[in-house]
């Protein structure tokens, strides 16, 4: 299922229509086994370590003892392996922030709480390390949109929408321009937050260093004083 903005909230739809990354990438059936998964494996490890840009096709097909024409045959393109990474990570990440999303009674520690831990509950959907998982999803989340399949850009959209929108509600209407730009920072500073996990580091001490962050964060803005935007060491300052 991809999720997209509906008239009357959130909509399934296939395939949707609309500009793509590049032509020819699309959506995948994400396979369970099998020469397609270990190309998908081999290419999510070195995103993890490399980055999206620095990854080549010898690089993953050289892991999965499999030939160079292997991606083109199962993926189309490096590229549409790429789109299938971001697609395995985003998709069980966006349904799990949107169910728990939709269980929240609206207090801000709450809210972005739901947001955080989301990831716990994605990376046991995946089936994914949940270390491996963290690092992964920070690499996909500090994407700019251009750089996504427009489905998943559009996915990735909605759930940030929609919380924006909660903190709003939490805050005052009147405020959603400054929450949204405040939101906006929050997630960047947490993908890269993300990006920067290193083996040993304790996952829940993170989650809730950057939910105390975003109180503080969200806090502020409600109390009408200057906002603080996270960088990518997880330091505040004012903009």
């Amino acid at each position: 299922m991809v999720i997209s903005r509906g008239r009357d909230g959130l909509e399934g739809v296939d395939n949707r229509g609309g500009d793509a990354w590049l032509v020819g990438v699309r959506k995948f059936e994400i396979p369970e086994s099998g020469p397609k998964r270990k190309l998908l494996d081999a290419a999510e490890r070195y995103v993890v370590d490399k980055g999206f840009d620095l990854v080549s096709v010898r690089d993953i097909t050289g892991a999965a003892g499999a030939n160079v024409a292997a991606v083109n045959y199962h993926f189309g393109s490096r590229e549409g392996l790429m789109a299938a990474v971001v697609q395995h990570v985003m998709e069980p990440l966006n349904e799990e922030r949107l169910r728990v999303l939709g269980g929240l009674k609206g207090g801000m520690e709450e809210i972005v709480g739901g947001y955080v831990r989301g990831v716990f509950g994605a990376a046991a959907a995946s089936g994914m390390d949940l270390m491996f998982y963290m690092r992964l999803v920070g690499r996909v989340v500090v994407l700019p949109d251009e750089a996504l399949v427009a489905e998943m850009a559009e996915a990735r959209g909605v759930v940030s929408e929609r919380y924006s929108e909660a903190i709003v509600r939490n805050i005052s209407k009147g405020r959603a321009d400054e929450v949204d730009l405040a939101w906006r920072f929050y997630e960047m500073g947490l993908g890269q937050a993300l990006v920067n996990l290193r083996e040993g580091d304790d996952a829940a001490v993170l989650a809730g260093q950057w939910i105390d962050i975003g109180v503080r964060i969200f806090g502020q803005v409600k109390e009408g004083g200057k906002a603080k935007k996270a960088d990518n060491q997880g330091m505040l300052f004012d903009f």
